[in-house]
């Protein structure tokens, strides 16, 4: 059949061309216009946006900064009140200051506790980033001491030493004793790394709400200044932190300084009137009048936008400013107008011309070619189409005709087209097995043990971790089986079993299901691990079908529990049970069959002593040793218990006080007989019992204190003299030439006082202090000991210059060497006031130091010398030169005259 080609109708092409035209040309212009206006109104919204959310990132970070010390402090609290943390050990100190600021790296720079009585210890990270150890106790003097750190957590070589330093007078422990609890300090510049900081400081309370003292976590505030550059630079804006009343700059992200150094080191605070942008200054003073958080500002020909919010903590009192150039957005809004319109304009003519197209080769004459694709549709199947042309008439022609040609081959091959589905099918197969499979793999890399069962409660999948846990071999082992019976426990390790239908009742039952739960679980070979696992219900389509339970072995972490627990009730160096734990054990033995309840107190003698002159390691030895002797002594139902620092007590139940005092004189002995570096062991004891029903254990305590503190009284002054002759004795023991020296500078000093005329009494106490005088060089070591002043490292001399201190305290101890104390601790002052510790001057000196000072000297340049008669000379020689400046010219004129006449 040949078809018949109709007349051309231009009409409606043409009407169709110019309404595509005309309706493109006014969506363009009415679009245009929308998007401008919009563009436009919104521009002012966009900028105030990008604004006020610079504003909330760096509120945010600021936040996050505080946030880090906040949790430090709290941390250290909770160690401390729950006396995890001994501050005596040193290794359990520095481990613990130390272990914040590795933890806290580059928020935290220093890391410190100050307590009610002055002591002060902490960690810092210098400006190089090394940390360093801080000590300020009794034992540095009340002077703050920077120490290196060693790989066992113990100090290093000293570092530096600031000077005296009472932390208790700074604002941040002030502010935290006021407050009673988290408060922040004013900014300040820190001396150590040179930048702008701020303390976050923590009241420790102990457990009658008492101040124990203060955790104090220092930030420096550069890293705000660093965020804020990189968080403006994205946004081409600017932000600055000020502080309300005083203006001063806390951090900006111009790059500009917040302060500056003056000559001679005196901080200067740099204000907002400083910046050299003066849209920040602007905002801030109409913020100051208006109160708005939010406003538009034109400064010359340039508009800007600004958002302002405040920052307030406890002792912090910021705002912070964004400002945004106006014409960030509107450079870019014009911009993209221009290109717009080109692209408008090209789309248009593309359009038109596309469009023009189109209709000519679709208006054709088409109907021979519909007549025919109904009948092709009607089914007629074996009718073709005549093609006439080769154009787009003819195109679609020879595609209805192979479209015709397909459905008879679709219709003969059926069976072929069935077989390729089936491979498509098997194809999907494969690929929802490979998902299978990935999803298997995805459950074995996961740490935790998981697996499921039906509402039965039997497996139906598990992985690697699962396995392992449970100590099975292949999943096969444990696919079907019910899973409460096998993993059921018999409530062992004190925790009830993971019971299956008990489990279910009470998961169904719960409206917290799928939180997480601890129970025994059994493996394979029949042992139990402690487990916590959680639950959740399994859906398919709305119905629940079973359960996904994880699990993980938590046997370590309930060991470190118990561990906790342990150290909560014990004393951790002696681990003899604590205070809170003996006043428990105490009311619980409180009952009419443990009657007759005797109490011993214990109080360790010269602990202190022992401390400042051979370190807390020995003092620690001392505590031990009273200890081990409480356990021996200690029958089944007694109690032993340390108490406090040096204080012990033992809880005697069913005994009597004779039955007591003989126990008491027991252990008395046997720490009697022990010793701590020479120095002998020694306790005061007080007894009280309880007899009567109605009295009250608490008040037995305090009679068997009372007691403790009248023998004590009386025992202390024996414990003195006796300890200072141990001490002098180790000392020589240590250094036979310091005994020599000793001995040869107590007959020096007895000739200087008899040639003095001195009363009896004067002399004796110059030859025992004479004895004594170098009695604080116990705390030195050895090799210290054989060095001359001149081999000695500046740490050493260090060392050495403190032996004058501690003799002094050693000497305090006893009422016997009391008068000798003062001219110990001087006999290194010089007569014009250049020597130590305290620098005296002439007759400020005491009398027994100024002799001292020149029967020693000649002492040791005389025992250096082989030749005796050429040291002699030289010594005397050397006491002239120095006679008025280092020496008493009146006494080195007499003792030159003494050992001339001896020649």
């Amino acid at each position: 059949m040949r078809l018949r080609r109709p007349r051309k109708c231009m009409s409606i092409q043409n009407v169709t061309i110019v309404t595509f035209i005309c309706l493109f040309l006014l969506s363009l212009v009415t679009i245009e216009k929308l998007v401008l206006n919009n563009w436009q109104s919104s521009i002012t919204k966009e900028t105030a946006g990008m604004s006020e959310k610079m504003n909330h990132d760096t509120i945010e970070k600021v936040n996050s900064f505080f946030r880090v010390p906040v949790t430090a402090n709290e941390l250290g609290k909770k160690l401390i009140e729950n006396k995890t943390i001994n501050f005596i050990d040193e290794k359990s100190r520095n481990s613990f200051f130390l272990g914040i600021l590795n933890s806290y790296e580059k928020e935290i720079y220093s890391f410190v506790y100050a307590s009610v009585d002055g002591e002060y210890y902490g960690a810092l990270r210098n400006k190089k980033g090394e940390l360093e150890l801080i000590k300020n106790n009794d034992e540095t003097g009340g002077e703050s001491l920077h120490y290196a750190v060693n790989a066992d957590l113990t100090a290093g070589a000293l570092i530096q030493n600031t000077g005296s330093f009472d932390p208790r007078l700074q604002e941040w422990y002030q502010a935290a004793k006021t407050e009673r609890g988290p408060s922040f300090s004013p900014v300040y510049k820190d001396l150590i790394v040179n930048d702008l900081a701020v303390s976050v400081s923590c009241p420790v309370y102990d457990e009658e709400g008492k101040l124990m003292g203060v955790l104090g976590a220092h930030i420096l505030l550069s890293d705000i200044g660093d965020y804020l550059k990189n968080e403006a630079a994205g946004s081409n804006g600017y932000v600055s932190v000020i502080e309300v009343g005083t203006r001063y700059l806390i951090a900006n992200s111009m790059g500009e300084e917040n302060y500056t150094i003056a000559r001679g080191g005196a901080l200067k605070r740099n204000t907002i009137n400083g910046l050299s942008l003066p849209a920040a200054k602007n905002s801030y003073e109409k913020y100051l009048k208006s109160h708005e958080e939010e406003f538009a500002l034109k400064i010359g020909d340039a508009d800007w936008y600004a958002n302002v919010q405040k920052y307030r903590k406890t002792g912090l009192d910021w705002v912070i400013i964004s400002v945004i150039p106006g014409s960030l957005l509107t450079a870019e809004l014009n911009r993209n107008i221009g290109v717009s319109a080109e692209l408008a304009v090209i789309a248009g003519i593309l359009s038109i011309g596309i469009f023009s197209l189109i209709i000519r080769r679709l208006y054709k004459p088409i109907n021979g070619l519909l007549a025919i694709a109904e009948n092709i549709s009607a089914g007629n199947l074996g009718q073709r189409v005549e093609i006439v042309r080769n154009d787009e008439i003819g195109r679609i022609s020879n595609v209805f005709n192979r479209l015709a040609d397909n459905l008879l081959d679709m219709v003969k091959h059926l069976e072929c087209i069935v077989e390729m589905r089936t491979r498509e099918l098997n194809k999907a197969n494969e690929i929802l097995k490979e998902s299978q499979s990935q999803l298997q793999l995805i459950l074995d890399t996961a740490a935790e043990a998981i697996f499921g069962t039906d509402l039965n409660g039997c497996c139906t999948f598990c992985n690697k971790s699962c396995l392992r846990l449970l100590g099975y071999a292949k999943p096969e082992e444990l696919l079907g089986i019910d899973m409460w019976s096998a993993l059921g426990c018999g409530g062992q390790s004190g925790e009830a079993s993971l019971n299956g239908k008990q489990f279910f009742a009470d998961f169904l039952s719960s409206d917290k299901a799928g939180g997480e739960k601890t129970g025994v679980l059994k493996r394979a070979d029949g042992t139990c691990f402690d487990a916590e696992y959680r639950a959740l219900p399994q859906l398919r389509e709305g119905e629940h079908v079973g359960y996904v339970i994880t699990f993980a072995d938590i046997t370590e972490r309930k060991k470190g529990e118990e561990k906790i627990r342990f150290l909560s009730y014990h004393d951790p160096l002696t681990e003899l049970v604590n205070r809170r734990c003996f006043e428990q054990e105490m009311k619980q033995a409180d009952t009419q069959q443990n009657h007759p309840v005797s109490l011993i107190f214990l109080d360790l003698n010269g602990l202190k002593l022992i401390n400042d002159t051979f370190g807390h390691t020995a003092g620690d030895e001392f505590i031990v040793k009273v200890a081990k002797v409480l356990k021996n002594n200690c029958r089944e139902g007694d109690v032993a218990a340390r108490i406090g620092g040096d204080e012990f007590t033992v809880l005697l139940p069913r005994t009597s006080r004779e039955e007591a005092e003989v126990i008491a004189a027991g252990i008395k002995n046997q720490i009697a007989g022990e010793k701590v570096n020479m120095v002998s062991c020694s306790v005061a004891v007080g007894i009280a019992t309880k007899i009567k029903h109605w009295q009250k254990i608490e008040r037995i305590l305090e009679t068997a204190e009372n007691e403790m503190y009248k023998e004590k009284s009386i025992s202390s002054i024996n414990f003195g003299i006796h300890a200072i002759n141990g001490i002098i004795t180790s000392l020589h023991m240590k250094s036979p030439w310091e005994k020599m020296h000793s001995e040869e500078v107590s007959k020096l000093c007895e000739k200087i006082g008899t040639a003095m005329e001195l009363p009896e009494t004067e002399i004796k106490k110059l030859r025992d202090g004479a004895y004594l005088h170098d009695i604080g060089k116990i705390t030195l070591s050895e090799s210290i000991l054989e060095k001359t002043p001149e081999q000695l490292t500046e740490v050493e001399s260090e060392m050495m210059r403190q032996h004058p201190a501690i003799g002094y305290r050693i000497l305090n101890l006893s009422q016997e060497t009391l008068d000798l104390a003062n001219g110990v601790y001087g006999h290194h002052e010089c007569w014009d006031g250049s020597g130590y510790p305290k620098g005296l001057k002439g007759e400020e000196i005491p009398l027994i130091s100024r002799i001292l000072s020149v029967a020693e000297a000649y002492e040791r340049i005389l025992n250096r010398e082989k030749d005796r008669k050429a040291g002699m000379e030289k010594a005397l020689q050397a006491i002239s030169m120095a006679s008025g400046q280092k020496y008493d010219p009146a006494i080195a004129e007499l003792f030159i005259s003494i050992m001339v006449e001896d020649k």
